[in-house]
């Protein structure tokens, strides 16, 4: 399986955010609109905290957007490193002058392994481009991220802000980061502390 060296690229940001500035507002008891930007700020940064490639739970991505994976050259097996994919968007490879052409859907599937990642592996009828483009020869365009974001991410986002937010919390906050780090659990790849 071919593992990429580029790292992804958004293509389509989620049309909203995991948890919203009222779901925030609602859990921490807060009526007043001073600190809405300083809220919105501190969810911003808790989704970053967990999502993406450089989040902690090592590629999930919360709500749904659209991804590009690019590769050097194309393999059977085009692994990529986010998740849940929900589906292929589109392949594309660029021939050595970089003119781009797009693969049929026909010739390829997405698969999930039993570790949870996914894959594209194009059908054994189909032969693979050889002559590529120098750089990102080949991308795949995909959409990731949860339908419906997990009650369990969503209260440890909401608890991170608490975090960093509410004075009674800080005095708490041994407690509070147990709690978020076991709401968290079972979303981390194995091997990431």
């Amino acid at each position: 399986m071919l593992v990429p060296t580029h790292r992804p690229v958004l293509v389509t940001p989620p049309a909203a955010p995991p948890v919203s500035l009222a779901d925030v507002k609602q859990a921490l008891h807060v009526e007043h609109t001073e600190d809405d930007g300083r809220l919105q700020d501190e969810i911003d940064a808790a989704v970053a905290h967990y999502e993406g490639p450089d989040g902690i739970l090592g590629g999930v991505i919360l709500s749904e957007q659209q991804w590009r994976q690019d590769f050097d050259r194309v393999e059977q097996k085009l692994l990529l490193p986010l998740r849940p994919v929900g589906d292929i968007v589109s392949v594309i490879w660029k021939d050595e002058d970089g003119a781009e052409s797009t693969i049929g859907d026909t010739n390829y599937a997405l698969l999930t392994d039993a570790a949870g990642r996914s894959y594209v592996r194009f059908h054994d009828s189909y032969e693979l481009p050889n002559y590529l483009y120098e750089v990102a020869g080949a991308s795949v365009e995909f959409a990731a991220g949860y339908e419906t974001v997990p009650a369990d991410i969503k209260t440890a986002i909401i608890v991170r802000v608490q975090l960093q937010y509410d004075e009674v919390a800080s005095a708490n906050g041994q407690n509070l980061e147990r709690v978020e780090a076991n709401l968290i659990r079972k979303y981390r790849r194995p091997g990431i502390a």
